[in-house]
């Protein structure tokens, strides 16, 4: 047995030379005391030292074009449009790109209003596989605002477009170099429409509900990305995720200080409601990587100018490591 903090120190040795969305319902001061005797390295096959294939300006176009596409709320024409791009930009590195379309009656419509969430599939031979999700919607209200736009809708430059650009930039690094285990990039809709839970985390439900528990088994891990392009980065254990998916914290946190990044933070935790929880209530481990200390959120304020594309190399590197070198941190033995 090879425990995660003595492997990435060889890791690092052996690459020394390579140059309401998401809601909080509480927050307290918590050590998550990462450990390397708490997380098991995988099968082995994985490669031997870390890799910066991840680009974050490529990541950072894929952030800006989002949110200079306009508001990407269901039922309007940009989310149509901002659709159509999404299924183009992944149908560009994915082996199979599907949609999965539902319908709600929203309250700003009155009326029942066509959402979809995209998937993306990559390495279609391989039996096990990881799950990657964001939402791609943004919020039709700034109901936190204090500039006097509380009835406007958002940007979403952090709360969506962040996410969703780092799967874009991934899903191109998977394309050009395979991992040892499928990819499944899941963009869901519906997540922040609001005002109240009822109407919220809706893609991510009808997800849960047509996913086979043959499917749901075939998932090692999922990783949640949400909110993570904040300038001053403050990613922190969460402690929903932590219950059930706790070493892929421990492993970001180690991988990500590896590296030279600082976002993973060590302690302090918080309770978030967000997309990872219909998922797993279907069985999935899952984590949700959020940096919840964001004075814009659902304000007219989360602009891109409060995001940096050094965020999104922190967690794009970070995650794309945890795919390379980890990817059954859980298998199908932790079922």
């Amino acid at each position: 047995m090879r425990f995660i903090l003595a492997a990435l120190m060889l890791i690092t040795l052996l690459s020394c030379n390579n140059g309401h969305s998401a809601q909080a319902e509480e927050i307290t001061d918590h050590d998550p005391q990462i450990n390397s005797e708490t997380t098991e390295q995988g099968s082995g096959e994985a490669q031997n030292k870390l890799t910066t294939r991840f680009d974050a300006d490529n990541a950072w176009d894929y952030l800006v074009h989002q949110c200079e596409m306009g508001y990407r709320v269901p039922g309007t024409k940009t989310h149509r449009a901002c659709r159509r791009w999404l299924e183009a930009e992944l149908g560009k590195y994915c082996d199979e790109v599907g949609l999965q379309e539902f319908r709600r009656v929203l309250p700003i419509h009155n009326e029942e209003v066509v959402m979809w969430n995209i998937i993306g599939r990559i390495g279609l031979e391989h039996e096990r596989r990881i799950l990657l999700v964001a939402h791609w919607d943004t919020r039709p209200i700034a109901e936190h605002d204090t500039l006097g736009y509380k009835d406007q809708p958002i940007q979403g430059a952090n709360d969506g477009a962040s996410g969703v650009a780092v799967l874009l930039e991934l899903a191109r690094l998977f394309h050009e170099t395979p991992p040892p285990v499928g990819i499944d990039i899941l963009l869901t809709d519906g997540e922040d429409y609001g005002p109240g839970r009822s109407t919220m985390l809706m893609g991510a439900e009808h997800f849960r509900d047509t996913l086979s528990l043959t499917a749901a088994r075939s998932y090692n891990y999922g990783i949640l990305l949400d909110m993570i392009g904040d300038k001053n980065l403050n990613i922190k254990p969460e402690r929903n995720s932590e219950a059930r998916a706790g070493r892929l914290y421990n492993a970001a946190f180690e991988i990500s200080r590896a590296l030279g990044y600082t976002g993973f933070k060590e302690s302090g935790t918080i309770r978030i409601w967000d997309d990872h929880l219909p998922i797993m209530e279907r069985g999935i481990r899952i984590y949700d990587f959020i940096d919840f200390d964001y004075e814009y959120w659902h304000t007219s304020e989360d602009t891109y100018d409060k995001c940096s594309a050094e965020s999104l190399e922190c967690v794009g590197r970070t995650v794309e490591n945890m795919i390379y070198l980890f990817p059954d941190l859980y298998d199908e033995t932790d079922l």
